[in-house]
């Protein structure tokens, strides 16, 4: 592999970064687009109020000979949503964390403010994303893919950032964002490759340019090989599940298979996306005798694809699962209220899961009533554990980043330790 060259001192250039290699590390963040309802994914059915504020969306406590319920998780408050069943092998085996009541707490109900916050890690839409920040400021390994967004074609915003990341859709699909020559579509329409192709054939008047594209070109390209090769002997070792070929189910074959083969992939990036807005008929119908476990229902189908590929993965990865953890997260949670068209509007806190690595099982800090006057304004669950935190327990915990540059990937934030996680397995 030719390492790439430092363009520090070119305006726009990318970064790359020298020296040490990291312990080994890796850390998945997967995002649920659209604000998934944390009170249907793990009910409080230990809760009176959760019944009398959704009579048609409330979930009933666990059942053993009804597939239809909750699935109990030990507590006399919390269960799983039936549909997340599969996950249950992970959690049975002490690898799974729930933190229920999480949330990004200067945030609003915007999908775009929240979802770019949560990216900054700050109420600010201008600094780089904070997974790029970590690479900036981590000494880690010099690969194309130390850092890079799985299973769609565009940069999430955790990734963006002067160091450059690729975008891989699947082992065929390839794009990469650069912040001064072209972003969003203009590089979905593969602009950047086209300028590299011309390079290729002819001389430019503007070597600072030149210089920089044949930077992004090294990125691209070793990123392909890279991607391709590890694709060649790569086989799903699973107990016979396979991977949906959703986004997520792309996403986490590729990384299964760079992680399997060797390749330092230290931070990455995809969503989860089902159609979590679930204003209105977040349930097939009231009448519906499945009606939080129909197949055919898509909300259900999906939920479950989800939950098998996630399950999928922590089974392909065998004993490699202790060097990454899995980070499931969502912009904001739903009214705790179900509304007029049996669905659930814009919130606040919902829940957030993680597995692998160094994640101490079981449920994190929780509510103890959705009462509604225990709600926020009387309508959104409230958050008890912040984000940053979770993240920050992620790096410092599990990827050994000195606890004194919380700060820096998460401007001006005071960071507390949950105990969620504890020290990486060596």
């Amino acid at each position: 592999m030719v390492a790439a060259a430092s363009m520090a001192g070119v305006a726009g250039a990318p970064k790359f970064s020298f020296g040490q290699s990291t312990e080994g590390k890796s850390f998945i963040k997967i995002f649920m687009r659209g604000g998934a309802d944390g009170l249907h994914l793990v009910p409080p059915v230990g809760d009176m109020a959760y019944y009398q504020h959704r009579p048609n969306l409330a979930i009933d406590a666990p059942v053993s000979s009804d597939a239809n319920s909750a699935i109990s998780l030990g507590s006399t408050y919390r269960a799983l949503n039936p549909n997340l069943e599969p996950l249950m092998e992970i959690w049975d085996a002490g690898r799974l964390m729930i933190a229920p009541a999480t949330a990004i707490s200067d945030g609003n109900r915007s999908h775009f403010d929240n979802q770019r916050w949560i990216g900054t890690g700050a109420r600010n839409n201008i600094i780089d994303g904070y997974l790029n920040r970590y690479m900036q400021n981590i000494t880690g390994p010099d690969h194309p893919l130390r850092g890079a967004v799985l299973g769609k074609r565009s940069l999430s915003t955790e990734q963006r950032g002067s160091i450059v990341v690729p975008a891989v859709n699947d082992r065929n699909g390839f794009n990469l964002e650069h912040p001064v020559l072209c972003s969003g579509s203009g590089c979905a329409d593969n602009r950047l490759t086209d300028m590299m192709r011309d390079i290729a054939m002819h001389e430019i008047d503007q070597p600072g340019l030149e210089g920089d594209l044949r930077d992004n070109q090294l990125v691209m390209l070793d990123s392909i090989a890279e991607v391709q090769a590890a694709g060649l002997n790569y086989v799903v070792e699973a107990g016979g599940m396979e991977y949906s070929n959703s986004g997520l189910g792309r996403g986490l074959r590729l990384a299964a298979q760079l992680l399997k083969a060797g390749v330092p992939l230290e931070v990455a990036a995809m969503d989860f996306n089902i159609g979590w807005d679930t204003h209105s008929n977040q349930i097939p119908g009231a009448n519906n005798a499945n009606r939080f476990s129909d197949p055919n229902f898509r909300y259900h189908s999906r939920m479950r694809q989800g939950a098998n590929d996630l399950l999928t993965f922590y089974r392909d990865m065998g004993t490699g699962i202790d060097d990454v953890v899995v980070l499931v997260c969502t912009e904001f949670g739903r009214t705790v209220k179900e509304n007029g068209t049996i669905g659930t509007d814009h919130g606040h806190a919902s829940s957030w899961f993680a597995f692998g690595g160094s994640t101490m099982g079981g449920l994190g800090p929780d509510v103890t009533s959705i009462a509604e006057d225990q709600l926020r304004f009387g309508r959104y669950l409230p958050h008890v554990t912040e984000f940053r935190d979770v993240v920050g327990e992620i790096m410092v915990l599990h990827m050994g980043m000195p606890e004194g540059l919380i700060s820096t990937v998460f401007p001006n934030h005071s960071f507390t330790n949950h105990n969620l996680f504890t020290r990486g397995i060596a």
